[in-house]
């Protein structure tokens, strides 16, 4: 279980200082805003990452893995991590997360299905 902490649109593909700028921004926005996250289910498969929302089961986001440029962890929230989504248009996104627990299994298991994905693709 994890809550988007929000959206934001980033210069680059890639690049950890501006993504700790990036997920800082989008705390303070949500914490002046005083709204609550929405409680969400992130599922992860050969395909990409799957964001659902946990209450309607809706797909609130799918992205593919080759679209998925990087992933980072917050340096100062061990719950919270990111990463840059490029839809193919020169534009990039960044996608603030918040989990349940602490994060870094998940971005474990990101870093290890970009590794399996590289390799079916250097089979073919």
């Amino acid at each position: 279980q994890a809550k988007i902490i929000g959206v934001d649109n980033v210069p680059e593909p890639r690049g950890d200082k501006m993504c700790q700028e990036s997920i800082q921004k989008l705390k303070s926005c949500v914490k002046q805003s005083g709204e609550h996250k929405q409680r969400t289910i992130i599922n992860v498969s050969l395909e990409g990452l799957k964001i659902v929302d946990e209450k309607t089961g809706a797909i609130l986001h799918q992205h593919a893995v080759n679209k998925i440029s990087f992933i980072a962890r917050d340096a100062s929230d061990s719950r919270a991590f990111g990463y840059i989504y490029g839809p193919g248009d020169g534009s990039h996104h960044f996608f603030g997360i918040k989990t349940e627990k602490a994060a870094e299994s998940l971005v474990l298991t990101l870093r290890d299905l970009f590794q399996v994905v590289f390799e079916i693709k250097k089979k073919e």
